[in-house]
């Protein structure tokens, strides 16, 4: 026989048994690993699908807070917009929670609405422009919308490390354990099976023997 038995296991019923119960139980699991990674997998590209809209509004928003920012400027000097940002509210700490996702613990920020505790500015009213106003508010939403896209790209990162572990179990199970599994109840199988046609040609000539005695 070519195939060849792991250390500690023996040839007998009772461990073809064993490794019968062990092969059917690594077949479920490599079938439950699969259909978790294929669940894993889904929601991975639709994460990537809402990363490029959440990137999309992002630079939308701070292509449209640049301009007014420097249209600001224009209605003011720049001396007096930096005063004005020097005085302005400031954005608060932003908590982390963790969220389970597939059974993955991932980011997410608790943004307030608004990002900026009330809607009246740290400057002085006889500084402001609406110009001004309007620049501040883009701004706001720039950042919200950076924000959310970390939150989102920190999810895929964290899911991407999930679905490389998981699919790494998967093929040990179905290239490794799975077939080894399988050739130790060939080999156990074959063995018993020669067994019996030894003792069934030892009982016949034995019968045989008695026989020709009697003769």
């Amino acid at each position: 026989m070519s195939r060849r038995l792991p250390p500690g296991t023996r040839p007998t019923r009772i461990e073809l048994l064993k490794v019968r119960k062990r092969l059917v139980i690594a077949e479920k699991g490599h079938e439950l690993l699969r259909e978790k990674l294929d669940a894993m997998v889904m929601e991975f590209f639709s994460l990537s699908k809402r990363r490029d809209e959440l990137r999309k509004k992002m630079e939308e928003a701070f292509v449209a807070a640049y301009p007014a920012l420097f249209a600001a400027e224009m209605a003011v000097t720049h001396r007096e917009v930096e005063s004005c940002a020097a005085v302005e509210r400031t954005l608060p700490d932003i908590p982390a929670i963790e969220k389970g996702i597939m059974g993955v613990g991932v980011p997410r920020f608790d943004i307030p609405d608004p990002l900026r505790e009330g809607r009246v500015p740290g400057y002085g009213f006889s500084a402001a422009t609406g110009r001004l106003d309007h620049a501040s508010d883009l701004a706001e939403e720039a950042v919200t919308a950076a924000i959310r896209l970390a939150e989102v790209e920190g999810t895929l990162l964290r899911l991407s490390s999930r679905i490389t572990s998981v699919r790494r179990r998967a093929n040990a199970l179905d290239s490794i354990m799975i077939p080894q599994l399988k050739g130790v109840i060939a080999y156990i199988s074959d063995y018993l099976e020669e067994m019996e046609r030894e003792d069934l040609f030892r009982r016949k000539r034995t019968k045989a023997r008695g026989e020709e005695r009697r003769w």
